[in-house]
């Protein structure tokens, strides 16, 4: 713990924050085996103060991580179900902002330790802190490990708070722990409309190249002929009889030239495509057909399936109604887990809210027979008395959680979880543990 504490109150002096050494001095071990609690299902819970678990998982199972996504606080200081209100007064460097970064350091910093090298960490954040977030981003997990942005449209009228704007835009937030990681990519849904004897493909880009140095003056050794047949497709370096000449000529007769040199060509003409009318093209083929394909991931994410309203839906059919302030849905996080992680990875969320990471990570399961794991960490605070999940008999955050993997548990009996309930302060926790 030495470790993880002494690089907290470094990067505390560094961006100058408050020095976090009480806070962390309080926080006595638990009597939890994190060596082993999360292995044994499909779902694990660890309840109470989310910084307690995050250093003892580190201490006793690091690098077992493999994706972390977490949906914190956005500090918008409206009244929710949990703390949305950690502001300071406004001098320092960063303001009214400082006690938010100090609450979210140290879990970040304890957080890098559960992942692996090759692990991913993804963040949900809006324009309240997203530029303080990426300051303790970089600091934590390095520059160089930033993989992106991606900004996700929430809504489609937006919402109107501001005074000038109407915001339907969040953010992802997505940064690796070392430059061994990389994102799995997005499922391709490219329609391969055409086969030959290499497999299926579809018609890509020109051939003749476009743009800047594509004259023929620019690489003259790329300014030669290609031969075609009109009727099947295929192109020749070399000239065949009864296929016709073709150079790479624009519509305004522009002389270009071509993206390869004639040996590449020759050797890689199976991979052109000639149109009826000689204009020649680059085959772009599906791959192995037994390995899905996929793609480079995309930074705008607008799908309808991700809108709030959306994820309001799921919670009202799940709970008979809206439980919980800020849910996400479904769809947007199994897209996460799904363009980050391998099927048989280990997820953390952190701040579990209402329990949809671990929703999702069963979905996907189902559908692609993986063997994800998911870890949650949910706080113990009181729910207030007016809030409408009080009103269904919730008392603590962390009860609306526990209800979501019960709920899951109906859906697919063969899934299995544990909760363990711990009491911050006590010398001596008591650990319930229930198996789905």
């Amino acid at each position: 713990m030495l470790t993880i504490d002494n690089k907290i109150n470094e990067l505390c002096s560094l961006l100058k924050l408050p020095n976090q050494g009480e806070l962390l001095s309080d926080i006595a071990c638990n009597q939890v085996d994190y060596t082993n609690a999360w292995k044994g299902a499909d779902i694990s819970l660890f309840k109470g103060d989310n910084l307690l678990h995050l250093k003892e998982l580190a201490i006793y199972s690091p690098g077992i991580v493999d994706l972390c996504y977490i949906d914190p606080p956005y500090n918008t200081g409206s009244k929710f179900l949990y703390n949305d209100n950690r502001k300071s007064d406004s001098s320092g460097l960063f303001g009214s902002n400082t006690a938010w970064m100090s609450f979210m350091l140290p879990r970040l910093v304890a957080a890098r330790e559960l992942l692996k090298n090759t692990g991913v960490l993804a963040i949900s954040i809006d324009d309240y802190e997203h530029a303080y977030l990426k300051v303790l981003l970089d600091h934590v997990f390095g520059e160089e490990n930033f993989i992106g942005n991606v900004i996700i449209c929430r809504s489609k009228n937006g919402k109107g708070g501001k005074k000038n704007l109407a915001s339907n835009h969040e953010y992802l937030l997505i940064y690796s722990k070392s430059p061994d990681a990389n994102l799995r990519g997005q499922a391709d849904e490219t329609n391969y409309d055409k086969e030959d004897e290499f497999g299926q493909y579809r018609v890509d880009g020109l051939f003749r190249k476009k743009g800047e140095a594509s004259l023929r003056s620019d690489r003259p050794n790329m300014y030669y002929p290609l031969f075609f047949n009109s009727k099947t497709g295929r192109v020749s370096v070399d000239p065949v009889d009864g296929w016709e000449e073709v150079y790479p000529v624009d519509s305004k007769g522009i002389e270009r030239r071509w993206l390869w040199g004639q040996d590449t060509a020759r050797d890689r003409a199976w991979q052109l495509y000639a149109s009826k009318n000689g204009v020649i093209y680059v085959k772009n083929y599906a791959g192995n057909q037994d390995a899905e394909k996929r793609t480079k991931v995309r930074t705008i994410w607008s799908e309808t399936s991700f809108y709030t309203e959306q994820a309001t839906k799921e919670i009202k059919n799940i709970f008979g109604e809206k439980i919980f302030d800020t849910p996400k849905p479904m769809e947007f996080i199994k897209k996460i887990i799904d363009i980050s992680a391998n099927p048989d990875s280990v997820i953390l969320d952190f701040f579990a809210g209402s329990g949809t990471t671990a929703h999702a990570s069963i979905e996907l399961n189902k559908a692609d027979g993986g063997s994800r794991k998911c870890i949650l960490m949910e706080s113990k605070d009181l729910i207030p008395k007016r809030h409408s999940a009080s009103k269904q008999g919730f008392e603590e955050i962390s009860d609306i959680t526990e209800k979501r993997l019960e709920e899951i548990k109906k859906i697919h009996s063969s899934v299995t979880y544990k909760v363990f309930n711990t009491e911050s302060g006590e010398e001596h926790r008591e650990v319930s543990t229930k198996y789905g």
